[in-house]
């Protein structure tokens, strides 16, 4: 993945570090910002804490969802004219999938996180004909992953072998229920 330049940002510093580490040992550059070149945009989302949905403030609700959502949207909208050009564009998103839907309290999460998945997948649809796969890394947050394994997925769909992958859901982890 030599000559190829990659740019890891979203909500959480560690996995970040994590991910950019073993990008850099895969070859790529590591870009500080949206240049000219872009190959690579690997964007993490984090999970709003649980919540009650009944009889919850909905302007705190709302900004709850729009807090995670909003940084998501403007990196992928920020980075796809580079990821356009690239001659092998990858958009890999970091998200708990359907996860939250599953927990108490969880709507907030589940919002986001079920958003991620349709915009995972629309996304594949909208820039594949421009060569760029776009796929998610999921994680359960009740029982993640560690970041190695994490960095594990996303360096592969980062990678040329992954060309042909696009508009994926990839769970790392212990695993849990299947969904579409």
């Amino acid at each position: 993945m030599a000559g190829r330049t990659a740019l890891v940002s979203g909500a959480d510093p560690g996995l970040q570090r994590a991910l950019a580490g073993r990008l850099a040992v895969d070859g790529l550059a590591l870009a500080d910002d949206l240049g000219e070149r872009l190959d690579a945009l690997v964007h993490v989302v984090a999970v709003p804490p649980p919540a009650p949905f009944v009889g919850a403030d909905a302007g705190r609700w709302s900004a709850s969802v729009m807090g995670e959502l909003t940084p998501a949207f403007r990196a992928v909208r920020a980075a796809a004219p580079a990821l356009r050009r690239s001659p092998s564009g990858r958009l890999v998103l970091v998200g708990a999938g359907w996860f939250p839907a599953d927990r108490a309290d969880g709507t907030a999460a589940a919002a986001v996180h079920g958003a991620l998945v349709a915009l995972t997948k629309t996304l594949a649809r909208d820039l594949g004909p421009d060569g760029v796969t776009v796929n998610q890394v999921v994680v359960d947050p009740a029982s993640p992953a560690d970041a190695s394994g994490v960095a594990a997925a996303v360096s592969y769909l980062c990678s040329p072998a992954a060309g042909a992958t696009t508009g994926q859901l990839v769970t790392v982890g212990r695993g849990g229920p299947l969904r579409p």
